[in-house]
């Protein structure tokens, strides 16, 4: 099911609609012109993509702002399509997207289904034994709630005795699990994880009472906060700050300082921190383009 069908088959109009609010303004607006291409790079790509022209990138379609369903409800939108877009640029090569359910990425790219793949995946060290990570972005995670919710539930240590929602394969979906060992080692009610295939069940899960929060990046937890009119919140903390990272084969070495060089010369150009601002995520920006630069 396609996100904006998702949306409103589950009456989450208020918290999923993307063109008619900030995410859709976004959409519309330029941001960093056009790159030129650099041979030295170009020259670094696998034979397979120069000759073929293009990079297929492996990416979501269900993650505001990071990455959405444009208006005509196939093309993807968002501050990862764009970034990817301008490296291409500047690697000389078109990006095509094939989207991909988050817990198939490490696969795919390890299968050679993709040549990258970019949606949001933390930078982990166990994630690093089978695949290399060039960073994009810093972020954190977060707790999404209804309003009445808001007072009673601040941090993980209040999920005790309620349900939590998550998304597959994702890093919050080890902390509900972590969380729900502490609390009954603490001797308190546990935690009822839900795992869901996608942002979307989550939001509806927490929307309809069936869980009382969602765990998931701060990126999209602060825009559905946003866009829901006061029905959900933010609440707590932000907690554990780790870079994103665009997934490469590890065999790929020259494919990694390709894709890691481009995006330095995005930062350095300034078209990287005007993307950014496009789809307000500055505070996420990094100082530099680094490859497995998250926690040892």
């Amino acid at each position: 099911m396609r996100f904006t069908q998702a949306a409103a088959a589950f009456g989450l109009a208020g918290l999923l609609s993307l063109t008619a609010c900030s995410g859709g303004d976004a959409a519309s607006q330029a941001a960093a012109p056009a790159q030129q291409k650099s041979q030295e790079l170009h020259d670094l790509l696998p034979d397979k993509i120069k000759k073929s022209g293009t990079l297929n990138v492996a990416a979501g379609h269900n993650y505001p702002p990071l990455v959405f369903l444009g208006t005509d409800n196939k093309s993807v939108v968002g501050l990862e399509p764009e970034l990817m877009k301008a490296v291409g640029q500047v690697l000389g090569v078109e990006v095509t997207f094939s989207q991909a359910s988050f817990d198939s990425l490490i696969a795919g790219v390890q299968a050679r289904r993709y040549d990258l793949a970019i949606q949001a995946m933390l930078d982990k060290p166990e994630r690093r034994e089978k695949v290399t990570f060039v960073d994009y972005f810093k972020t954190s995670s977060s707790l999404l709630v209804q309003d009445k919710d808001a007072q009673a539930i601040t941090s993980l240590d209040d999920l005790c005795g309620r349900t939590a929602a998550v998304e597959q394969g994702t890093a919050q979906a080890d902390d509900a699990e972590q969380q729900n060992k502490k609390c009954t080692a603490a001797g308190k009610p546990a935690v009822k994880v839900l795992v869901f295939p996608d942002t979307v069940g989550c939001l509806q899960a927490v929307s309809t009472g069936r869980a009382n929060a969602f765990i998931g990046g701060t990126p999209t937890i602060t825009y559905q906060a946003e866009q829901s009119g006061g029905r959900m919140k933010q609440v707590g903390e932000p907690y554990r700050f780790l870079p994103y990272g665009i997934l490469v084969n590890k065999e790929d070495q020259n494919l990694s300082k390709a894709v890691q060089q481009a995006l330095q010369k995005l930062m350095d150009n300034g078209s990287y921190a005007k993307i950014l601002a496009k789809w307000k995520m500055s505070p996420g920006a990094l100082d530099q383009a680094v490859i497995n630069g998250g926690e040892s």
